[in-house]
């Protein structure tokens, strides 16, 4: 998420992105794409001028970095559960074993 304001009483437009952003009104950039946003030089501008104010931007992850982290983070959880469940055997012998 790259969320910009607008910081001026009048519509700013950006005619080689495709927007308009209204007064006093935020936008989403990473709705354009966060590629095509960054290599704005309509945007730099505005942003330099401080017609626009960044108000937030989040760290975007590739598909493939989420995809390793979520992997990563499952097989974590797994050999937690793993251990406990162990130990659950280990320290009561009332337990059924299979």
């Amino acid at each position: 998420m790259w969320i910009v304001a607008n910081q001026l009483k009048g519509v700013l437009k950006f005619p080689g992105l495709g927007i308009e952003v209204l007064p006093e009104k935020n936008v989403d950039l990473d709705t354009l794409g966060r590629e095509k946003a960054e290599a704005s030089d309509q945007l730099k501008l505005a942003i330099d001028q401080g017609y626009l104010k960044t108000v937030r931007k989040t760290v975007q992850l590739d598909e493939t970095e989420v995809n390793r982290m979520i992997e990563e983070r499952i097989h974590s959880i797994k050999a937690s559960l793993v251990n406990e469940l162990s130990g659950l055997y280990r320290t009561n012998p009332e337990l059924p074993k299979e």
